[in-house]
């Protein structure tokens, strides 16, 4: 498959590619200002109030998205059955929407805690017009039809006006609304362009009726079901960290940690969207044998990736977070600073195994419609998640929780990655334990080691120090992968063995 990958996924590929790294690299200017300006309380509370609002983001959606995607890739052909399916998904998330906000307000003026407090109220109903604009959006309709270059062209031009704004305007903790305020804009750009250039790629706005509604709530549920566990098992390290430090001092370290794993995450699950819609339609064709191309051309693509990904990032990490919040304001204590860097090199690996399970669940469960299996091994990994973060953080490491959570999330990850590996072995063990992989792990070994050597004869800042070993480290990764004819570097970069 790597080699004879047609030339629609490989131009998908790389579109997806060039979108996600250039939204990457523009947080990666912006964050760091936003961490800096806002200080550790103030990122605390912002990282807090933004997982409050999440769980009722993914209740709003309820897998709708997904369960859209799906269908709606079955039928992009008709028009007609297109709309009439778009519609239906359209209706179905405003109700879940709507009913979701309304839980949400109930949480905030029944929940104790942190929720009494004015500030963390204004910022959650602040966030919360993020979810409330969303249903709007209609990116799956987007996704199903493949239209990746116009959602990348989208999004770089969305990301760049909310990376500017930052910049300009987020000065201080005191601009805290400010900076929750421009996250907003994204969902309204994002769901003002969709709904523009909706009916030039074929929706028709006019209500066409028949909505077959009972079908597709009975659809939706296990979708729904995963979708919400997906989250309590994202969002639970954070809320379990924020109630062991009322200060939320070790929350705004913890965020840092994780926004920079997010990033790597965010790149290689954003291929996704190229996979799950094709996988969709291979397996309604019955075309099970490009199914699996499919997917091992995925899984070597996220190996690729997340595997020097993990190794820089575990080396480079305290170059890293010495740049994300480096100031002259010393609005970050040492002792922040410092746990900041345990959590990142503690959960690095998690780029690798949450994308892989990531994979498994998009890309193969559900194209297959045999999301429960997804279900049974996450339910697993949330039990372990909160219990692991209680005892962790709660107890053991109960004078620095934070390591506690950055402990129990990294081995609940395993936790559900193995079995899904073991599960679905026929499918994913050729895709993920071959030779091309061999060549990947091996080259990401050497960079590692390379960067270790390399970091201490450097004698510059840390974001040139980063910038610098990147650049080196990149260098010698593709030129290894080249030389050892590894099949996706060469095929991306079109060079072709020569045929006897």
């Amino acid at each position: 498959m790597e080699r004879n990958a047609p030339r629609s996924i490989r131009s998908a590929v790389v579109v997806n590619l060039i979108k996600t790294i250039t939204i990457t690299l523009l947080s990666f200017i912006s964050f760091p200002f936003a961490a800096r300006a806002l200080g550790e309380v103030g990122m605390g509370y912002h990282t807090y109030a933004n997982a409050f609002v999440y769980y009722f983001l993914i209740l709003s959606r309820l897998g709708i998205p997904n369960l859209a995607t799906r269908e709606c890739a079955k039928v992009r052909d008709d028009k007609v059955e297109l709309s009439r399916k778009a519609q239906t998904f359209f209706i179905m998330q405003l109700i879940t929407t709507l009913l979701s906000f309304v839980a949400m307000v109930a949480f905030v003026f029944l929940l104790p805690g942190p929720f009494k407090e004015d500030k963390m109220r204004v910022l959650i109903f602040l966030l919360s017009l993020n979810f409330l604009l969303g249903v709007f959006s209609f990116e799956w309709f987007y996704i199903a039809l493949e239209k990746h270059f116009f959602i990348a062209i989208r999004s770089i031009i969305v990301i760049t006006i909310g990376t500017l704004l930052t910049i300009a305007l987020v000065r201080s903790h005191r601009h805290l609304f400010l900076y929750a305020g421009i996250g907003v804009t994204y969902a309204l750009l994002t769901s003002v362009i969709n709904i523009f250039f909706l009916h030039q790629n074929g929706f028709i706005f006019r209500p066409l009726g028949n909505y077959n509604f009972s079908k597709y709530w009975k659809s939706a549920f296990s979708i729904a079901v995963v979708t919400i566990l997906i989250t309590l098992y994202n969002q639970t390290d954070t809320m379990i960290l924020g109630g062991l430090d009322k200060t939320q001092v070790s929350t705004g370290s913890y965020s840092i940690g994780v926004k920079v794993v997010e990033i790597v995450i965010t790149i290689l699950t954003s291929l996704s969207a190229v996979f799950f819609p094709r996988a969709a339609k291979l397996v309604k064709d019955n075309n099970i044998e490009e199914f699996k191309n499919i997917t091992k051309y995925s899984n070597n693509l996220t190996l690729l990736i997340g595997l020097p990904a993990v190794g820089l990032v575990i080396v480079l990490a305290p170059e890293i977070i010495s740049y994300i919040v480096s100031n002259n304001a010393n609005t970050w204590t040492s002792a922040a600073v410092e746990n900041a860097t345990f959590a990142l090199v503690i959960i690095a690996s998690i780029m690798l195994t949450y994308s892989i399970a990531e994979n498994i669940y998009s890309q193969v469960l559900l194209p297959l419609e045999k999301e429960y299996i997804y279900l049974i091994c996450l339910s697993i990994g949330v039990v372990f998640n909160i219990g692991g973060a209680f005892l962790l953080g709660g107890v053991v490491f109960k004078d620095r929780p934070l390591i506690g959570i950055a402990i129990s999330t990294l081995v609940s990850d395993l936790i559900v990655l193995v079995p899904l590996l073991i599960v679905t072995r026929k499918i994913t063990a050729p895709a993920i334990f071959n030779l091309n992989s061999l060549k990947i792990v091996l080259a990401s070994i050497a960079i590692s080691l390379i960067a270790y050597f390399i970091i201490p004869l450097l004698k510059m800042d840390a974001l040139l120090k980063v910038i610098v070993v990147g650049v080196i480290s990149g260098a010698v990764y593709v030129t290894i992968l080249l030389l050892s004819k590894e099949n996706i570097i060469t095929n991306l970069l079109m060079v072709k063995k020569r045929s006897d």
